[in-house]
């Protein structure tokens, strides 16, 4: 797993080839969803906790959202994240599969985490370079994700990788807002330093 998370840091295109060589199957693909929704809302939850309070004006603390409630969020939202970019990339000719694209996506937040976790240990020791770490690293994830559709589908180039993920935000955010529509939820707050 380090190697992998190593060659991720490198050549993300690498990394998600190397996963879809040895993509163990859809169920996997699933158990592995819930597996890393439950870890990251643990670890949130946790650096949350850690975090020095910082009084602030006007301003909500924390989640807003009970930790199950967050867990089926953040999971919905990564089914419709395989699911858009499987979607976008069929719609620009190509061939991957929602499995796999699954899999990548489980993948994607086992990075995001790992993110978080270097962010949330230099919020305690030192606070300024957390916000640039952050920001360099929501970039690198963003980067990584291009690459993963772009293996996903099998695209010469990185332009329809990136049209692709566009297109596969739109679906996320649609169909998010109909989730939390139809159940009547709304986030109080917001999710600070993730």
């Amino acid at each position: 797993m380090t190697d992998l998370l190593r060659l991720s840091l490198r050549a993300p295109g690498d990394a998600a080839a190397r996963l879809l060589a040895t993509f163990p199957g859809t169920a996997a693909a699933w158990q592995g969803l819930v597996l890393v929704t439950c870890v990251s809302v643990v670890l949130t939850a946790l650096i949350q906790g850690a975090m020095p309070m910082m009084p602030m004006e006007g301003a909500a603390t924390g989640f807003g959202l009970t930790p199950f409630v967050y867990a089926g969020l953040l999971g919905v939202s990564l089914v419709l994240l395989a699911g858009g970019m499987t979607a976008a990339g069929r719609v620009l000719g190509g061939a991957g599969r929602f499995g796999q694209a699954l899999a990548l996506v489980v993948w994607l937040e086992v990075l995001a985490m790992a993110l978080r976790l270097v962010q949330g240990v230099l919020i305690l020791v030192l606070p300024p370079l957390a916000g640039l770490v952050g920001l360099a690293g929501l970039v690198w994830l963003f980067w990584c994700l291009a690459r993963f559709i772009q293996t996903l589908h099998g695209f010469s180039g990185i332009g329809r990788a990136v049209v692709a993920l566009f297109l596969a935000f739109l679906a996320i955010g649609t169909g998010l807002a109909l989730v939390l529509a139809l159940t009547g939820l709304t986030v109080q707050g917001g999710l600070s330093n993730v």
